[in-house]
């Protein structure tokens, strides 16, 4: 089902990790940047019903690979600063997009990835349900 809301969202660029970037830029780079310096990826979701759960794994694994994607500077794994950039850069990007879809059964599959380790991803679940 195509609502006016999955359209919109659709239409407008979902900014990822605009924190995160920000954060991982200073810490890696020691430089500062500008929002147009940001990353930032498009996530198209018109074609999924988010009542389905085949479709809200589809749209999940959608930000994570978009995510990724927009992190992907700091995915040098030989050096653990850049690796420690690249997991808040991606945590925190995956946690603005899911919070950005602003759908139950996004936040829930969001809110039960083991892979995530964001202190307070609980207490920001509740609060959103």
């Amino acid at each position: 089902m195509i609502t006016a809301k999955n359209v919109l969202a659709a239409r407008f660029v979902v900014a990822f990790g605009v924190a995160a970037l920000s954060f991982g830029a200073a810490t890696a780079q020691a430089s500062d940047q500008s929002d147009a310096a940001v990353a930032k990826a498009v996530v198209d979701y018109t074609d999924l019903n988010l009542a389905n759960d085949a479709d809200v794994r589809s749209l999940y694994a959608r930000l994570q690979r978009a995510s990724a994607r927009v992190c992907g500077d700091y995915k040098d794994l030989r050096s653990l600063a850049m690796k420690r950039a690249y997991n808040a850069c991606y945590q925190e990007s995956l946690s603005r997009a899911v919070d950005s879809i602003d759908h139950s059964a996004v936040t829930a599959m969001f809110a039960a990835d083991s892979r995530i380790k964001v202190a307070g991803r609980v207490a920001k679940v509740s609060a959103n349900t």
